[in-house]
């Protein structure tokens, strides 16, 4: 019975494990396990023979004893042998050697390579008829076997054989291969011209910014000057007329305390005896004798408010033209070219020997030329410029995509040199020495579709241009050069 008690529990182990369990343990591991409860089973055994429970004498309770007190004692056997065996099985588990995980990954490893093989070979072969593809349809695009040429379905194709077919595609795929890898480059290029914009960006906004500072700081200044200067003098007005108060408020006073005795010494003299007063009456009618004029409020002795409030922020603003200047044409920082360095005003142009590393965008033409930033589609508009060297003047239209701007001006490209007509070449007949570092005034007709230029210095006319406009114009420059500012007149009219 012990034998046969300890087999049921070897089973019943055996059984437990399950299917997982064994999929982790090698097939070594697995027998190690096995063996483990065979002596598992043993111990059992000599357990039940040193607590001498037998199978008779567990079926044989003293006759002495109740039932209810049988089955106690059978539960009480039971979980003493539960405990046991679970110390047991501990143990054994303890014992059990650590996995060959190297093997593992080798035998894995073996048996992937073997089912991709066997894979590969599977998809050489055609699955209708198990023949290896040996040929290509052209117009099916797919790899055919002998007999699927000579099927219904592929007999009027042209196949080809594979190697031919691969040859072929290769040498396209090559074209295609190098319109990828130029596409990849000038892709890469624009990418590097991106972060480059997005780095001028940040320039951009951090110089604008500071710009900003600098000009209102500059009106901050003016306006603090002129503040303090408009106090000071109401301050200085108020000194003056005060101290002017205060002297004739003193002189007053004593004039007031004059009259003020004297009426009192008459009071006096007037309740006295007849005889007193008869006396005194000489010298108190001569006290009541007063020679002094009569006070007069003098005008103009309160501040004068009206002149110091009266429009005093158009008067403030009207001092302001002789700081501010008004620039007909303000150039475009956006299409200056990598040579052209601009002011902070962005009024004067001027060219560099050093690349400024500019990103490259549509709205640039050359690199020393700079567009004005509005542009003209109506009406009348004169800008005058100061040359210096060699320069480009006049307008252009807009770029576009796939398009050339037009351009309409006078340029003169060395000295000595003949001024030209741009971009026509066109000898003017005006002298170069005359332009040189002088001032040329542009005036544009929109409407008439008239581009003048004028010497300024000699009040002489250069050139003029005929053209009927169609589309809008931009103010255009080349070389170093500076917009004059316009002057800037202000005009009152009465209302009627």
């Amino acid at each position: 019975m012990n034998e046969c008690c300890s087999a049921v529990i070897f089973t019943h182990h055996v059984r437990n494990i399950n299917e997982k369990q064994r999929n982790q343990l090698d097939t070594g591991l697995f027998l190690s396990f096995v063996f483990s409860l065979a002596i598992l089973s043993e111990s059992i055994t000599a357990y039940c023979k040193q607590q001498g429970r037998t199978a008779e004498v567990k079926a044989k309770a003293p006759p002495f004893l109740p039932r209810k007190q049988e089955e106690v004692s059978r539960s009480a056997w039971r979980a003493t042998l539960v405990v046991h065996l679970q110390m047991k099985i501990r143990k054994i588990i303890n014992r059990i050697p650590p996995r060959n995980l190297a093997l593992k990954n080798l035998s894995d490893n073996l048996r992937q390579a073997r089912t991709q093989a066997a894979t590969s070979r599977s998809k050489e072969h055609c699955s209708l008829h198990n023949e290896k593809f040996k040929l290509f349809c052209q117009e099916d695009q797919q790899l055919v076997c002998v007999i699927c040429r000579d099927s219904q379905k592929h007999k009027k194709h042209n196949c080809i054989p594979i190697n031919e077919a691969a040859a072929e595609n290769r040498d396209i795929l090559k074209v295609q291969l190098m319109h990828l890898t130029t596409k990849l480059g000038a892709f890469k290029t624009v990418k590097l011209n991106y972060d480059k914009m997005a780095n001028h960006i940040k320039l951009q906004a951090q110089r604008t910014e500071n710009t900003i500072k600098e000009e209102f700081q500059t009106l901050y200044q003016f306006l603090r000057a002129e503040e303090a200067t408009r106090i000071d003098a109401v301050r200085k007005e108020a000194a003056l007329k005060s101290e002017t108060m205060d002297v004739r408020i003193v002189n007053l006073s004593a004039e007031i305390s004059s009259l003020t005795d004297k009426i009192t010494t008459i009071k006096g003299a007037m309740v006295t005896d007849d005889f007193s007063f008869m006396k005194a009456l000489k010298s108190t009618t001569e006290q009541s004798h007063c020679n002094l004029p009569e006070p007069v409020t003098p005008s103009g002795a309160l501040i004068d408010e009206a002149k110091h409030l009266g429009n005093m922020l158009f008067t403030v603003w009207k001092k302001m033209k002789k700081m501010i200047q008004f620039s007909p044409v303000t150039l475009d920082p956006n299409t200056s070219g990598h040579v052209l360095t601009l002011s902070k005003q962005l009024t004067c142009s001027t060219e560099r020997n050093w690349d400024q590393q500019l990103p490259v965008n549509p709205e640039r033409q050359g690199d020393s030329v700079v567009l004005g930033y509005e542009s003209f589609n109506s009406g009348k508009y004169t800008w005058d410029v100061e040359i210096k060297g060699c320069f480009v003047v006049g307008v252009t239209t807009q770029i576009k995509q796939q398009t050339t701007p037009t351009i309409w001006g006078i340029c003169l490209h060395g000295n000595p040199g003949p001024v030209l007509e741009f971009p026509t070449e066109t000898r003017i007949d005006y002298k170069a020495e005359n332009i040189l570092r002088k001032k040329i005034r542009v005036q544009l007709n929109y409407d008439r579709g008239l581009l003048s230029f004028f010497d300024l210095d000699r009040n002489t006319s250069i050139h003029r241009i005929e053209h009927k406009f169609t589309e809008a114009v931009f103010p255009y420059f080349h070389g170093s050069l500076k917009i004059l500012p316009a002057e800037v007149s202000l005009c009152i009219r009465q209302l009627r």
